[in-house]
């Protein structure tokens, strides 16, 4: 094996030099409630939480959000749960404001319609930054496909089920492969979004999806350790959900409050004052400081 490495000298004029230009990092920018959420190129994301969480509806609302105010945005979603046509039911009733049932089963009165109608158009100037991959779900599938279509943005939902090589290792060494092959994604510089699935937590009551924390997310300890940013959903009472933020490579851990609304699956920010501070669950507190490696 031939040595690489840098020097100190080398990099540190290299990495001066752009500091002296001044140019901010693209940073993709996001309105509330996701608008704290760090996603720019080469960053990996993830998110993790019980089974009908939120998880799809809050990343399918943070990348059509992105293509809508990045124009330089160009999105892969990955889903191995739902074909597209689903996705797009999804994403329509969030826009028109239109219960998602009143979509999938065609029971739309007329002013939904035309609600939805105007949806369609609203999303018109994004559609040809979108795609949605078809099976094959592997991450070698990803990377093809990403690399056609020129994705600067992938949406993996949810990372246990996609395959890498062969697939014929455990499921505990296809994650820890997988979550190498995620990090190659960023050094391409990617932004990567990433649902997970999670492991209950065994308690007095029984085994629950109460009480999760970074080493809930199932599989692998690869996970935990090779994303930059790690959230898990929260839910309280009156429809909120709290993003709990359990690592932040890069800054300070904030967790981010929303309200949840499943009927038209939208995100909107935790009301605030007095009914958010009713609204929003109790501070969980923090036994040990988030991991940052």
């Amino acid at each position: 094996m031939t040595p690489t490495f840098t020097t100190g000298a080398d990099l540190f004029g290299s990495w001066f030099a752009d500091v002296e230009r001044g140019e901010p990092p693209v940073r993709y920018a996001l309105p509330e409630p996701f608008a704290a959420l760090d996603v720019r190129p080469g960053r990996l994301i993830l998110f993790g939480g019980a089974p009908g969480g939120g998880k799809t509806a809050a990343i399918l609302q943070v990348g059509i959000d992105m293509l809508r105010m990045n124009p330089a945005a160009r999105l892969l979603v990955a889903n191995v749960e739902m074909v597209p046509a689903l996705l797009v039911e999804r994403v329509a009733s969030r826009m028109a404001s239109v219960p998602l049932t009143t979509i999938a089963d065609r029971t739309l009165t007329a002013d939904q319609l035309d609600r939805v109608r105007a949806a369609v158009v609203a999303l018109a100037p994004v559609a040809g930054r979108l795609a949605f991959l078809s099976a094959p779900y592997a991450l070698e599938h990803v990377a093809a496909a990403g690399t056609a279509f020129g994705a600067n943005v992938l949406a993996l939902d949810y990372i246990q089920r996609f395959t890498v090589g062969d697939a014929k290792g455990d499921k505990r060494e296809q994650l820890e492969t997988a979550a190498t092959v995620l990090r190659r994604f960023c050094d391409a510089g990617a932004a990567v979004l990433v649902a997970s699935a999670v492991a209950r937590q065994k308690g007095k009551a029984g085994s629950t999806y109460a009480g999760l924390n970074l080493a809930s997310f199932r599989g692998s300890s690869e996970l935990e350790y090779g994303c930059d940013s790690a959230y898990l959903f929260a839910p309280g009472e009156g429809g909120t959900i709290t993003l709990t933020c359990e690592k932040n490579r890069y800054g300070a851990a904030a967790d981010i409050v929303t309200a949840f609304d499943p009927t038209a699956q939208t995100f909107a920010p935790a009301p605030s004052g007095l009914a958010g501070f009713d609204a929003a669950p109790p501070a969980r507190p923090r036994t040990s400081k988030p991991k940052g490696g």
